[in-house]
Protein backbone atom coordinates (compact mmCIF):
# COMPACT_ATOMS: atom_id res chain seq x y z
CA UNK A 1 0.00 0.00 0.00
CA UNK A 2 3.07 2.38 -0.10
CA UNK A 3 4.06 2.24 -3.54
CA UNK A 4 0.43 3.61 -3.84
CA UNK A 5 1.34 7.72 -2.78
CA UNK A 6 4.34 7.68 -4.84
CA UNK A 7 2.95 6.54 -8.17
CA UNK A 8 0.31 9.00 -7.65
CA UNK A 9 2.57 11.51 -7.10
CA UNK A 10 5.46 10.63 -9.77
CA UNK A 11 1.73 10.98 -11.74
CA UNK A 12 0.99 14.40 -10.70
CA UNK A 13 4.45 15.41 -10.85
CA UNK A 14 4.77 14.35 -15.06
CA UNK A 15 1.44 16.21 -15.65
CA UNK A 16 3.26 19.43 -13.93
CA UNK A 17 5.85 18.93 -15.61
CA UNK A 18 5.58 18.07 -19.50
CA UNK A 19 8.76 16.47 -20.87
CA UNK A 20 9.55 17.80 -24.55
CA UNK A 21 9.07 15.10 -27.23
CA UNK A 22 12.71 14.81 -29.03
CA UNK A 23 10.91 15.62 -32.23
CA UNK A 24 9.24 18.93 -31.04
CA UNK A 25 9.01 19.96 -34.44
CA UNK A 26 7.20 23.48 -32.87
CA UNK A 27 11.14 24.26 -31.59
CA UNK A 28 13.11 23.43 -34.86
CA UNK A 29 15.45 25.47 -36.64
CA UNK A 30 13.59 25.69 -40.04
CA UNK A 31 15.05 25.03 -43.32
CA UNK A 32 14.98 28.15 -45.29
CA UNK A 33 13.69 28.25 -48.98
CA UNK A 34 13.83 31.46 -50.93
CA UNK A 35 11.14 32.03 -53.72
CA UNK A 36 11.24 34.85 -55.88
CA UNK A 37 8.97 36.67 -57.78
CA UNK A 38 9.11 39.17 -60.69
CA UNK A 39 9.00 40.17 -64.14
CA UNK A 40 11.72 39.98 -66.84
CA UNK A 41 12.03 41.27 -70.44
CA UNK A 42 11.34 37.95 -71.93
CA UNK A 43 8.33 37.83 -74.59
CA UNK A 44 7.20 33.96 -73.98
CA UNK A 45 6.92 34.33 -69.74
CA UNK A 46 7.55 37.80 -68.62
CA UNK A 47 6.92 36.73 -65.03
CA UNK A 48 8.18 33.96 -62.93
CA UNK A 49 8.86 31.97 -59.59
CA UNK A 50 12.40 31.17 -58.95
CA UNK A 51 13.17 28.47 -58.23
CA UNK A 52 9.85 27.62 -60.41
CA UNK A 53 10.17 23.87 -58.30
CA UNK A 54 10.41 22.85 -54.64
CA UNK A 55 11.12 19.87 -52.86
CA UNK A 56 10.10 19.59 -49.48
CA UNK A 57 10.23 16.54 -46.89
CA UNK A 58 7.34 15.56 -44.41
CA UNK A 59 8.11 16.40 -40.76
CA UNK A 60 10.68 19.10 -41.60
CA UNK A 61 10.31 22.46 -40.55
CA UNK A 62 10.49 24.90 -43.33
CA UNK A 63 10.40 28.86 -43.60
CA UNK A 64 9.59 29.25 -47.11
CA UNK A 65 10.95 33.45 -47.89
CA UNK A 66 8.24 34.66 -50.68
CA UNK A 67 9.92 38.24 -52.21
CA UNK A 68 8.15 40.03 -54.55
CA UNK A 69 11.01 41.47 -56.88
CA UNK A 70 8.75 43.21 -58.91
CA UNK A 71 6.41 46.66 -58.69
CA UNK A 72 3.03 44.93 -59.09
CA UNK A 73 1.71 42.42 -56.72
CA UNK A 74 1.89 38.95 -56.55
CA UNK A 75 0.18 35.84 -54.88
CA UNK A 76 1.61 32.49 -53.87
CA UNK A 77 -0.71 29.92 -53.57
CA UNK A 78 -0.51 26.10 -54.21
CA UNK A 79 -3.59 24.28 -52.26
CA UNK A 80 -1.79 21.00 -52.76
CA UNK A 81 1.35 22.20 -50.26
CA UNK A 82 -1.21 23.96 -48.29
CA UNK A 83 -3.98 21.35 -47.87
CA UNK A 84 -0.51 18.72 -46.88
CA UNK A 85 1.15 20.99 -44.12
CA UNK A 86 0.62 22.30 -41.25
CA UNK A 87 1.28 26.34 -40.90
CA UNK A 88 2.75 27.35 -37.51
CA UNK A 89 2.45 31.11 -38.69
CA UNK A 90 3.03 34.05 -41.71
CA UNK A 91 5.23 36.53 -40.38
CA UNK A 92 5.48 40.38 -42.40
CA UNK A 93 7.66 42.94 -41.31
CA UNK A 94 8.72 46.10 -42.01
CA UNK A 95 11.72 47.58 -43.74
CA UNK A 96 13.55 47.76 -40.43
CA UNK A 97 11.90 44.03 -39.26
CA UNK A 98 9.65 44.87 -36.85
CA UNK A 99 6.98 42.53 -36.60
CA UNK A 100 4.24 44.15 -38.72
CA UNK A 101 2.06 40.85 -38.22
CA UNK A 102 1.85 37.29 -37.62
CA UNK A 103 -0.45 35.54 -39.11
CA UNK A 104 -1.51 31.63 -37.30
CA UNK A 105 -3.84 29.19 -38.48
CA UNK A 106 -4.61 27.87 -42.46
CA UNK A 107 -3.97 29.40 -45.63
CA UNK A 108 -5.18 29.28 -48.77
CA UNK A 109 -2.64 31.86 -50.64
CA UNK A 110 -0.32 34.48 -49.72
CA UNK A 111 -0.47 38.20 -51.92
CA UNK A 112 3.05 39.99 -51.60
CA UNK A 113 2.93 43.63 -52.07
CA UNK A 114 5.31 45.01 -54.70
CA UNK A 115 8.90 45.23 -52.88
CA UNK A 116 7.77 43.60 -49.95
CA UNK A 117 8.20 39.59 -48.07
CA UNK A 118 6.85 37.42 -46.45
CA UNK A 119 7.49 34.52 -44.20
CA UNK A 120 5.40 31.31 -44.19
CA UNK A 121 6.79 29.05 -41.60
CA UNK A 122 5.22 25.12 -42.16
CA UNK A 123 5.78 21.94 -41.82
CA UNK A 124 4.28 19.46 -44.83
CA UNK A 125 2.59 16.48 -42.92
CA UNK A 126 1.28 14.61 -46.13
CA UNK A 127 3.24 13.21 -49.02
CA UNK A 128 2.73 15.00 -52.65
CA UNK A 129 3.87 14.69 -56.53
CA UNK A 130 3.69 18.06 -58.92
CA UNK A 131 1.63 19.98 -56.59
CA UNK A 132 0.76 23.72 -58.46
CA UNK A 133 2.45 26.59 -57.24
CA UNK A 134 0.82 29.49 -59.02
CA UNK A 135 0.01 33.47 -58.94
CA UNK A 136 -3.61 33.51 -59.44
CA UNK A 137 -3.16 37.48 -60.50
CA UNK A 138 -5.30 37.93 -63.39
CA UNK A 139 -2.94 36.82 -66.45
CA UNK A 140 -0.01 35.86 -64.12
CA UNK A 141 -0.14 32.28 -64.82
CA UNK A 142 -0.44 32.71 -68.17
CA UNK A 143 2.65 34.87 -68.07
CA UNK A 144 4.67 32.60 -66.43
CA UNK A 145 4.10 32.07 -63.01
CA UNK A 146 3.62 28.66 -62.19
CA UNK A 147 5.56 26.03 -60.82
CA UNK A 148 5.23 22.80 -59.00
CA UNK A 149 6.05 21.21 -55.71
CA UNK A 150 6.91 17.85 -54.37
CA UNK A 151 6.41 16.65 -50.65
CA UNK A 152 8.76 13.91 -49.79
Amino acid sequence: MKTLPIVLSMSALALAFPALAEGDLSRAEPIELVVEMGATDAADKPMYFKPNHLELETGKAYKIVLKNLDEVKHEFASPGLMERSFTRKVEITDEAGELVAEVKGSVSEIEVGPGKEVEWFIVPVQTGENLAMECLLEGHQEAGMTGTITVK
